[in-house]
């Protein structure tokens, strides 16, 4: 499967594009800031781009959707959650939660929904190797809670959702703000400090 982590924008966000490489049905993750990048990568590729999905609603990962949506004709999806929050005019067409999968190409992709940073955070498994976690889970961190609809709590609950995922993921993260742009599942069990925390005590401490 084709795979690319675009980055993307003043605030090192991350931009994430998958193909199946026999169709080119394509998926976008969270464009933001340069549709012209963006739209270049997808073109020079040959991708079908048919779906792009928002992990939340902030607009460093939204801005961008309705200017590629417009070039490509994808729809756009995202949690139920998500749609009344959307600013900065991104729209979107369909929704999904919680245990859907979908494919793209020959490809599955999982949702799963893990609040937090914000109330209709989802994580995608793409094709059972790559994790994306937008703002929810960072190589070595985890996203604040702070913001308006976060939820410390919720956050916990969530990460203790990832840590149950296989070891073999690769975790691809909303910004560039680990030691790495990507990095294994299981080796985020081992050293990141909101994944070794056992309880809400602990977590509040890292």
């Amino acid at each position: 499967m084709f795979f690319a982590q675009i980055g993307i924008g003043s605030m090192e966000n991350f931009s994430y594009l998958f193909a199946d490489e026999n169709s080119k049905e394509g998926m976008l993750i969270d464009p933001a800031f340069d549709h012209e990048k963006l739209c270049q990568v997808i073109k020079k590729e040959s991708i079908n781009l048919t779906r792009i999905v928002l992990t939340h609603h902030h607009y460093d990962h939204v801005n961008a959707a309705n200017a590629v949506k417009a070039r490509t004709g994808a729809e756009i999806f995202c949690h139920r959650e998500t749609v009344g929050l959307l600013r900065g005019g991104a729209a979107h067409d369909k929704l999904i939660d919680d245990g859907d999968h979908f494919m793209v190409g020959e490809n599955e992709v999982k949702v799963i929904h893990t609040p937090g940073h914000a109330p209709g955070s989802l994580c995608l498994i793409v094709a059972d190797r790559w994790l994306i976690t937008g703002d929810t889970l960072f190589v070595g961190d985890c996203g604040r809670s702070d913001l308006p609809g976060g939820d410390f709590a919720a956050l916990f609950g969530s990460l203790q959702k990832i840590k149950q995922l296989p070891d073999h993921l690769i975790v691809c993260s909303g910004h560039n703000y680990g030691s790495e742009k990507l990095r294994q599942l299981g080796d985020e069990k081992r050293l990141n400090p909101v994944l070794l925390a056992p309880d809400l005590e602990a977590f509040k401490k890292c």
